[in-house]
């Protein structure tokens, strides 16, 4: 998890995108709405100990790690956290699915651990200059990292 400089709610976004799940898959797993899940993870608002809770079991974290109290967290996780939009997109698609599953397979890693790898490297990597990246930016940079971990 992020380190405890960082908000409760930049540290629900990392962990719903390292598990790849959307804001209302977590909301219907915690049994909360969408729009209050999607408030704290923008900041906005104070979730209760009831809602921290229902969200730390979808996310299966402990809830002392959405509060910051995990004694250390990997720094990684950040990235995650602030993940452009269109590569949380991409990352919901089929080619995407489809590579982490082969890589994993072939790198003898579990498929969130490989996505989770995917990502930070995704996100971690430069841009254009202006504006979003394009879900072709993504699948090129995607086909590089496969080719590169294949080897």
């Amino acid at each position: 998890m992020p380190s405890p400089t960082e908000t409760i709610g930049q540290r629900l976004r990392a962990r719903r995108v390292e598990l790849g799940l959307t804001l209302a898959q977590v909301a219907e797993q915690a049994g909360l709405s969408l729009p209050y899940v999607s408030n704290l993870e923008r900041g906005r608002g104070n979730p209760t100990l009831d809602a921290l809770s229902a969200l730390a079991q979808a996310l299966d974290v402990p809830i002392g790690s959405l509060m910051g109290d995990d004694g250390g967290g990997d720094p990684l996780d950040s990235v995650l956290a602030s993940a452009p939009r269109s590569l949380l997109q991409f990352a919901r698609s089929t080619a995407f699915r489809e590579a982490v599953d082969q890589l994993a397979q072939r790198q003898g890693a579990s498929a969130d651990e490989m996505r989770r790898r995917l990502l930070v490297g995704m996100a971690s990597s430069p841009r254009r200059s202006s504006g979003e990246p394009t879900e072709d930016d993504w699948r090129r940079l995607l086909d590089a990292y496969s080719l590169i971990l294949q080897q």
